[in-house]
């Protein structure tokens, strides 16, 4: 299976990573591969986010790890919660944006890349969250802190360029060749 290749983005060493593709491009087993790699080699946890809860309902977290367990096969997968387990120790957690709130006081100090997932919204009844962008600045910060070696990862489908941290952030994207 072919999936992205996190390397040469994340040979920029930038806080902020923005990653839009097709669809089917492996942004999410990429990321998931990542993580996996991140965790078993340095022992370090991610965060995986997404907008609303039933984004990461029950099911969509017990799912999480379906399409990449097999190329582990000598480790144990399993999501307990809002936890992602891997050989029966903390890999991950589980955060949507919407309550994200909720977590201002919790240290996150083996938390070194977070992910939020469908970042930009293609069509349907989802809309984004009022002041979206500062909701997600203020859950880095509280992961962040002062650390500097946690990386973030925006992962999107490139189906607009029309959304609120493209406003935020004055990003004008041009075609990659």
């Amino acid at each position: 299976m072919a999936w992205y290749n996190y390397d040469k983005i994340r040979s920029y060493n930038a806080l902020l990573n923005i990653i839009m593709t097709n669809r089917g491009f492996g942004k999410t087993y990429g990321f998931k591969d990542m993580c996996i790699k991140n965790f078993l080699k340095n022992g370090k946890q991610f965060m995986y986010v997404r907008r609303y809860k039933t984004d990461i309902d029950k099911d969509k977290r017990l799912m999480f790890w379906n399409d990449i367990r097999s190329g582990y096969p000598d480790h144990k997968f399993e999501v307990k919660g809002n936890c992602a387990y891997i050989d029966g120790k903390i890999a991950g957690y589980f955060v949507s944006l919407s309550t994200s709130l909720s977590l201002k006081s919790v240290p996150f100090p083996a938390v070194t890349i977070i992910g939020y997932d469908e970042f930009v919204i293609g069509g349907g009844t989802q809309q984004y969250i009022k002041g979206e962008v500062t909701l997600f600045l203020e859950l880095l910060s509280t992961v962040i802190r002062k650390r500097n070696d946690v990386r973030v990862f925006m992962l999107a489908n490139n189906i607009s360029i029309v959304n609120p941290y493209f406003t935020y952030f004055n990003i004008n994207p041009k075609k990659c060749n």
